[in-house]
Order: structure tokens, then C-alpha cells, then sequence
């Protein structure tokens, strides 16, 4: 009787639970929010292992990633938008996967890559140039804002000729509720309507951190570490990969030697450089750098490609972006140039375009805290918070931080660049009562000031 007892006990609370779990999933559909449902075969839960950096380097990667089959349905508003039909191999259906890599080791609420069998649009848009196979779902953790903020400044500086387009989403695997996401376009080559490089000749590439976890990649003569997004590479050839090696070499020596504008696309690395110092982005060693180059003509120039990665933006405060003074990547060389064509590109959008865009990101915040979707995102992140355990504020809290920031991120970037003031001037000898600064704030002693951009009386003005 009294084991009947208690598995009489047993099933009460298994069934409360499973009541419980089911209610929540009803309430999470009623938000408002687009919900994304991926079903496994046989309920199998995406895993990997995760190495850690050689030493020398840093960061922990991904290994041993297990690409489960199944069926991913979007719906909105009660209507379907995107259905992959059950798993059958090269034509319905999709596989999903776990994707990243420090932040995937140290989250429990995972990224997720998905691949879809045969093209087709998740966002749902009706039109066949949006079709592709390789959709990203960004964990959020309650920062949803951030990779918003991030895209749309990319889209202001007009920065790859494309902007990554998105939608937020509830997430469900299995009937297990796993949070907030944003379901994005993957950076990949179309002409179309994403990176425009040429499908045989053309060229994506990464400056990567984690170069040591791909299988193919290259270094440069500064022993930069690149890695491809195209083609895939699987599909490099040798000629192709000491191709580009040499590209980069070639823009390396160039920056060197102050002959960049002959090697890269110098408005597209000032907008690039520019909108993290906007955004005051705090990771400079991290991956997500990505590199065009049109074709292998050359008349194809090195471009900076779309903005990615914004989980480290809004946190430079009173500072330049990391990278900006850092050695991970070009920016620092560039700024310390004998030839000031980049620092005066860089400049010039600055005044160009700063008023109109602070003025648009400061409408689209507010009219974005005012859209149904904040609404439905703030109502969503008690059941995220819940499921992740962590404090939850809401949407309108986060614009208010959004637009702080970037009100006073314009008023000291204008007192930075002192109205980009550069004067040209040929082996100026200063005297001690006034005092010369490079672009790193480090005061300078030696005289005469090697070739170089420096500040003085918070103008710049270039030494030759």
C-alpha cells in the first residue's frame, strides 16, 4: 500500500510538472514574440567538446560538434512563416549545431548554427535571393540590444554593402524552452543580398584568434592569423591560399612603408574602425574581422567587411576601442602612419557623418522602445531569466543606456578629434613648454618627433 502510495505520489508530481512546463510554453507562445520550434530526431540534444588554446594563445574552442538532424518551424503571430518539413538528407529538413567558442564554453544557454538541406528563406521574406543554407541563432543573455545596436550602426556606415537582417525569436528544441535568440543571416558570399564577391575569383577572410582550431589557415609576414568564410575550406586550392597570403603581405609591407591606398579600400577600414570607436567596443583580440577582396584583379582592394560580434560594445568608456591602440590588428599602424590618408578619411566621416548618425540611432532606439516587439522582448525575459537564472531588466531600461551612451560618446569623440584638426607640417621641433602626444596618449620626450602623427594643443599634425 504504501509503495502504491507513493508512486500514486510519483505521478502527481510528474504530471504537475509536466502541466507546469506545459503552461509556460503556452504563455511564452502568447507574448508576441516570432517562436522558433526545432525538433530532433529522437529528442537528441546538440553536444560538443571544447579544446583549449595552444600556448602563446587564448581562447577555448569548439571540437567534436555533433550536427543533429531535424525539422525547424517559425511561427508568427499564429501563421507559419518557415517550416523545413522532417529531416531527409540534401532535401528537407535542417541539422543544428552548437557554434562559437569562449562564450560557448562558458554559457549555458548556447549559440546555435543551423543548416538548412535545401535553401530557402527562414525570415520568411518571399523572395528566392534570400535563400541560403546557413542561419545563426545568437544567445543573447539578456543583451538582445547589443547585436541590434551593433547591426544598426553597420548599416549606418554603410560597411559590406549588406547588413546582417534578423528576427528575435523564443526558442524551443524539443518542446524545452531555451530562451530569447535572434535568428541572423550568416556572413556568406551572394551576390544578392549578402557579401558580393565574385563566386570564382573572390575572396572572405578573417584575422582569427582561433586560427589554431580551423584546419586550414594562414599567416602573414607580421604573423597575423587568417581563416576563410570563402570559399570554404574544404574547397581551397594551394594557388588560392598563396594568393591571398600575398595580398595580405602586400598590404602589411604597404602599411609599413605608407603606400596602403594602393592595397586597400581606406574609406571602408576608416568606417570599420570608426564604428567600434563609436560603439566603444572592449574586445580587441577576439575573431569576427572579417576581409573582402573583390576578385584577384588588381584593381580589387582589401576591404573591411561587415560588423559582427557585439558583446563587449559600450564598455570603453572615456577610451578609444581597444583595437584602436592595439596591436591585434592594422588600426594603430594606420593611425601612426607617415602618409595620414587614413587618419583623414577616418576624420572626415567623422564630421561627415556623425550628427546624422547618432540623430538616427537615437530615433531608432526610441521608436524601437515604443514597438510591439520591446514589448514582447522585456514580457519574454522573466521565463529567459528563469531559465538561466539571472536578473532581468527591461527593454526600456536598455534604450535609456543606449542612447546615454551614445550622447556622451559623441560629445567626447568631438572633443577627441578637435574637429579633425591636422596640420601638416614637416619636422616641427617643440619646445618643452609644450607638450606633444602620440595617438596613444604617450607623451613624447625625443627630439626631433620621428615621422608620424602626433597631438598638440588637442590638434593633431603629421611629422615627415
Amino acid at each position: 500500500m504504501r509503495r502504491f502510495c507513493l508512486l500514486l505520489s510519483l505521478s502527481v508530481i510528474s504530471l504537475s510538472l509536466v502541466m507546469a512546463q506545459t503552461d509556460a510554453s503556452s504563455s511564452i507562445r502568447s507574448l508576441g514574440l516570432p517562436v522558433l520550434d526545432v525538433f530532433t530526431n529522437n529528442n537528441e540534444e546538440p553536444a560538443c567538446d571544447f579544446v583549449f588554446a595552444p600556448e602563446g594563445e587564448f581562447g577555448i574552442g569548439i571540437t567534436n560538434n555533433q550536427k543533429i538532424p531535424g525539422r525547424a518551424v517559425l511561427t508568427e503571430n499564429g501563421h507559419i512563416i518557415y517550416d523545413s518539413g522532417e529531416y531527409a538528407k540534401d532535401s528537407t529538413g535542417m541539422t543544428i549545431r552548437i557554434r562559437g567558442n569562449t562564450s560557448a564554453y562558458y554559457s549555458s544557454k548556447k549559440p546555435y548554427k543551423i543548416k538548412l538541406e535545401k535553401k530557402n528563406d527562414m525570415l520568411g521574406r518571399n523572395d528566392s535571393c534570400y535563400y541560403d543554407k546557413n542561419w545563426i541563432l545568437i544567445d543573447s543573455g539578456g543583451d538582445e540590444l547589443n547585436t541590434m545596436i551593433g547591426l544598426k550602426t553597420n548599416e549606418l556606415m554603410g560597411l559590406g554593402g549588406w547588413t546582417p537582417v534578423y528576427k528575435f525569436v523564443n526558442l524551443f528544441i524539443n518542446n524545452d524552452y531555451r530562451g530569447i535568440y535572434m535568428l541572423v543571416e550568416s556572413i556568406k558570399r551572394n551576390k544578392d543580398c549578402r557579401l558580393n564577391v565574385d563566386k570564382q575569383t573572390g575572396y572572405i577572410i578573417e584575422c582569427d584568434a582561433y586560427w589554431w582550431n580551423e584546419d586550414v589557415y594562414f599567416a602573414s609576414d607580421m604573423n597575423k592569423k587568417y581563416t576563410f568564410k570563402y570559399p570554404d575550406e574544404e574547397d581551397i586550392t594551394e594557388n588560392q591560399l598563396s594568393y591571398i597570403r600575398q595580398v595580405v603581405n602586400n598590404v602589411e609591407t604597404a602599411i609599413d612603408n605608407g603606400t596602403y591606398p594602393s592595397y586597400i579600400d581606406v574609406p571602408s577600414f576608416a568606417a570599420w574602425m570608426l564604428a567600434h570607436d563609436l560603439l566603444g567596443t572592449y574586445d580587441s583580440g577576439g575573431a569576427n574581422i572579417y576581409l573582402t577582396k573583390y576578385d584577384n584583379t588588381n584593381d580589387s582592394k582589401l576591404c573591411m567587411s561587415v560588423l559582427w560580434d557585439f558583446s563587449s560594445i559600450m564598455k570603453t568608456t572615456n577610451q578609444w576601442a581597444r583595437i584602436h591602440t592595439g596591436n591585434f590588428f592594422y588600426f594603430n599602424q594606420l593611425f601612426n602612419n607617415s602618409n595620414v590618408a587614413f587618419a583623414t578619411e577616418y576624420t572626415k566621416l567623422w564630421n561627415q557623418k556623425s550628427d546624422d548618425i547618432i540623430r538616427q540611432m537615437l530615433s531608432f532606439l526610441n521608436s524601437f522602445s515604443n514597438s510591439y516587439i520591446a514589448t514582447a522582448i522585456s514580457q519574454s525575459r522573466w521565463y529567459d531569466s528563469q531559465r538561466w537564472n539571472y536578473e532581468a531588466s527591461t527593454v526600456s531600461e536598455n534604450v535609456q543606456e543606449a542612447i546615454l551612451w551614445f550622447t556622451n560618446r559623441k560629445h567626447w569623440m568631438d572633443e577627441q578629434l578637435q574637429a579633425s584638426a591636422i596640420i601638416d607640417i614637416h619636422n616641427e621641433h617643440t619646445s618643452q613648454q609644450t607638450p606633444v602626444y602620440n595617438l596613444n596618449g604617450t607623451k613624447m620626450d625625443a627630439q626631433p618627433l620621428k615621422p608620424g602623427i602626433y597631438i598638440k594643443n588637442n590638434k593633431k599634425f603629421v611629422v615627415k
